[in-house]
């Protein structure tokens, strides 16, 4: 009897054994923890300054040092020799600069609702007095906003491209007047970039794209052509104000200090 007993308790046992080590399917036993990395002399931290590549790393150490109300200073670059029917670029070298504002595409409307965005003091344009000819980096127009006594550079360009229809690629020169009638698409994308001008640094970029479709014999000279481009870049600019303005709210949200908090500080 004791044996029995014995027997069919070291039964149960090895049951409730069996229950507890994972075939219970009502529960379930986590796995133990990680090991402590620090303990082989690694850390998060060291692993990711050893992997990152060296001008990464200078990027990402870039800190903002704007102050706001904060004055911009407003730039359109090009490529290098540019040149429209209107107006050609400033400068050779990685880019140009085009110093004069085309009213019909940059109009005093889209400036003025950059202007009027939160914690902007004021805006300023470059021209050809404080640039140099020789334009390699961010680095000579962050010196000619330095002169305007801006703290952030509005940076913004132009991509606009022709197509015949029916082909895919752009067309480089486009005839008007003769043959026969032929549809042009215009593609124009603008980009914008919100950069620090003491360091660099890049709060944001923006960028939007309009299409204008017209067809070749409404063109009967290059004023006509142009027209057309400058209407795509219209629009283009007009919906990149408007996307401007998400960027800067989270510029005006993340650095700009209220004036109560700033009065505090004092």
């Amino acid at each position: 009897m004791h044996r029995l007993t014995t027997a069919l308790l070291s039964t149960i046992l090895a049951a409730a054994l069996f229950l507890n080590t994972g075939c219970n399917k009502h529960s379930y036993t986590t796995p133990g923890p990680a090991a402590e990395m620090k303990v082989f002399g690694i850390t998060p931290a060291d692993q990711r300054e050893k992997l990152t590549d060296h001008q990464i790393k200078k990027e990402l150490e870039r800190k903002p040092l704007a102050t706001f109300p904060a004055n911009i200073c407003i730039a359109r670059v090009q490529g290098n020799d540019y040149g429209n029917h209107y107006h050609r670029g400033h400068g050779r070298g990685a880019y140009s600069v085009v110093t004069t504002p085309d009213t019909l595409v940059e109009s005093d409307e889209q400036i003025q609702r950059i202007a009027d965005l939160p914690m902007v003091a004021g805006l300023a344009t470059v021209n050809r007095m404080i640039l140099p000819q020789n334009l390699k980096s961010d680095m000579e127009l962050r010196q000619a906003a330095a002169k305007l006594h801006t703290q952030i550079l509005l940076l913004y360009t132009f991509d606009t491209h022709f197509y015949n229809e029916n082909h895919a690629s752009p067309a480089d020169v486009i005839t008007f007047g003769f043959g026969k009638h032929q549809n042009i698409r215009i593609t124009s994308t603008a980009s914008a970039a919100l950069l620090d001008v003491r360091n660099g640094y890049v709060y944001g970029v923006a960028e939007a794209t309009a299409q204008h479709e017209q067809p070749t014999n409404s063109w009967n000279n290059q004023e006509k052509a142009d027209e057309s481009r400058r209407k795509a870049e219209a629009e283009a600019f007009d919906q990149l104000v408007t996307q401007l303005t998400h960027p800067w709210k989270g510029v005006v949200h993340n650095y700009a200090v209220p004036p109560t908090t700033a009065a505090i500080a004092e």
